[in-house]
């Protein structure tokens, strides 16, 4: 494709509104938690540390929003702690540029381990990056690079503190993987319509299957119309599939061959 028409299609497909999975409520929530910390800080007469502390609620923040079946929370903390991590080793190491260099490159080496993990730990982690490069020019001392990285964790804190009390979609996360089962299920059924031997992805049934991993108080608090949904979609994959094979269907008897009574 010509560079003009892909450039054209990557804007419409990046400016559309996927009205199904907006969630401005939960995007005010994340604008709430930069702005406290963000003019908390500068009325305390501190601009670097405002740009600090609007860093690591703004990222914390966005972690959020990553599909994961982790409590909000609890993301929040995870991408807290990974910011001010970073940012303090990477002050720590700024004084020498080599030093500093091997530092960021196996920071950057472990952040894209972290995609192995999944798409959240490899968000959060790909931001630690960024965050090393721009909080090390804000510090002069020690003490300050420890007092900026604990103003980001303070951010993600209040991010964390935000999602606990403003959740949003309750089990949204669950109800999207099992909704994502049962889709997969039904185009199967339809693609085995016209081939008997179609192939089944089975990463929807996988995903489906970590979200029904549960703790003892989430199982508690689970909706009745989640609990057992995902096994009754294992099952209807192998069912789906016999019926489909022409090898399970009874012979049909050859009428030409034999007479009226046989």
């Amino acid at each position: 494709m010509p560079w003009s028409p892909a450039l054209k299609a990557t804007l419409r497909s990046g400016l559309h509104l996927e009205r199904a999975v907006n969630e401005p409520l939960q995007v005010l929530r994340g604008m709430l938690g930069v702005a406290i910390v963000l003019f908390g800080a500068l009325a305390l007469g501190r601009p670097d540390l405002a740009t600090s502390a609007a860093l690591g609620a703004f990222i914390a923040g966005t972690a959020t929003y990553q599909r994961s079946f982790r409590p909000r929370p609890v993301l929040a903390l995870y991408a807290a702690a990974g910011l001010a991590t970073s940012s303090f080793i990477g002050y720590l190491a700024s004084p020498w540029p080599a030093l500093f260099v091997v530092v960021l490159a196996l920071w950057a080496f472990a952040a894209g381990l972290a995609w192995a993990l999944g798409q959240t730990a490899g968000v959060v982690a790909s931001t630690t990056v960024s965050v090393m490069l721009i909080i090390v020019t804000l510090p002069e001392s020690v003490p300050q690079a420890a007092e900026h990285a604990g103003v980001i964790a303070f951010g993600g804190v209040v991010q964390a503190t935000l999602a606990a009390l403003w959740p949003g979609r309750r089990w949204g996360a669950r109800r999207d993987a099992l909704a994502d089962a049962y889709a997969s299920l039904a185009d199967y059924a339809r693609r085995l319509r016209h081939d008997p031997f179609a192939a089944f992805d089975p990463d929807p049934l996988m995903n489906a299957r970590r979200a029904a991993a549960l703790t003892a108080s989430q199982a508690r608090r689970r909706p009745a119309e989640l609990a057992g949904m995902r096994g009754y979609a294992e099952r209807m994959r192998p069912v789906l599939a016999a019926m489909a094979d022409p090898g399970w269907a009874p012979p049909r008897r050859d009428r030409s061959a034999t007479g009226p009574g046989s």
